[in-house]
C-alpha cells in the first residue's frame, strides 16, 4: 500500500524481541516486500528506549543476528521475498561491523547489508565539539595537551587531509563534523580495510562465515560456527589429504 502511494523503498526497524516476534516480522516483511529491516539488539535501542531497556531487557545482538538469520534462512527455502537486513545493538568499533556481515553470508552474499550506529558516532560528534571549546578556552586537559597538542589543527588527525580537500574552507567545517568524520573514516574506515586485507577479501559483501571461528563452545552453539579447533582439524586434514 505504501508504495502504491509513491514510496519507493519502504523501511522497517524494530528492537530485539522473543524470537516469535522475529519470525513474524520478518514473514510480514517478506509476504509486503518491505526492502530493508533493521533488528536492534541489546545493548542498543529503537531510539525511544530508556538506558536500561536496552542493557538489561532486550535480546543480545549476535543472539538476536543468530535468530533473524535462522529465519531468513527458512524463507529462503520456500522462495519467499527476502529484504535486506540491517543489524544495530551497540555496535562500536570494525570488528564487529566485519563480524555481522561475514556471520550472515553463508555462501550466496550476505543477508546483513548494513551495520546501524547511533550511540558511538553520536559521542564522537560530541567529544569533538567539546574539547575544541576547551582549546579555545585553554582548558584541555594537560594530559591530552601533551600527547595530542593543545589546538583543533594539531588534536584532529584528518585536518591535513581536508585542508587538501578543501583548502582554508575546511575552517569552516562544524567540529563536530570533524570529529564524525575521523570516526568514520579514520578509525571505522581503515579498520575494517586492515580487517579485510587480512583476511583477503576486498569488498564487504565477500565476507563470510568461514571468516570467522567461534572462541567457546556457547558462542559455536549459538552461530553456528566452528571452534577453532574444528576449523583447524578439517583445514589440516584437508591440506595433507594428499
Amino acid at each position: 500500500m505504501v508504495k502504491r502511494t509513491g514510496a519507493k523503498k519502504v523501511f522497517l526497524k524494530t528492537g530485539a524481541y522473543r524470537p516469535e516476534v522475529v519470525a513474524w516480522t520478518l514473514k510480514v516483511a517478506s509476504e509486503a516486500k518491505i526492502d530493508v529491516v533493521t533488528f536492534d539488539g541489546a545493548g542498543g535501542g529503537t531510539g525511544m528506549s530508556p538506558v536500561p531497556m536496552m542493557d538489561e531487557c532486550a535480546t543480545p545482538t549476535v543472539y538476536l543476528e543468530a535468530q533473524v538469520l535462522k529465519c531468513l534462512e527458512i524463507l529462503k527455502k520456500k522462495g519467499k521475498h527476502i529484504p535486506d537486513i540491517a543489524m544495530a545493538g551497540g555496535f562500536i568499533n570494525e570488528t564487529q561491523i566485519f563480524k555481522a556481515i561475514a556471520m550472515s553470508n553463508f555462501g550466496d552474499g550476505p543477508y546483513v547489508k548494513a551495520i546501524s550506529m547511533a550511540r558511538a558516532p553520536i559521542t564522537a560528534v560530541m567529544k569533538a565539539t567539546y574539547f575544541v571549546e576547551l582549546a579555545k578556552e585553554g582548558k584541555l586537559p594537560s594530559t591530552f595537551a601533551k600527547l595530542y597538542g593543545d589546538s583543533p589543527e594539531k588534536f584532529f588527525a584528518v585536518i591535513p587531509e581536508l585542508k587538501k580537500r578543501f583548502g582554508d574552507d575546511w575552517k569552516k567545517l562544524p567540529p563536530g563534523a570533524i570529529g564524525l568524520y575521523s570516526y568514520f573514516v579514520d578509525r571505522i574506515g581503515t579498520g575494517l580495510q586492515q580487517l579485510m586485507a587480512g583476511a583477503r577479501k576486498w569488498k564487504l559483501e565477500l565476507l563470510d562465515r568461514k571468516d570467522l571461528a567461534s572462541l567457546t563452545e556457547r558462542a559455536r552453539r549459538v552461530t553456528g560456527i566452528p571452534t577453532n579447533d574444528e576449523l583447524a582439524e578439517e583445514e589440516i586434514e584437508r591440506i595433507l589429504a594428499d
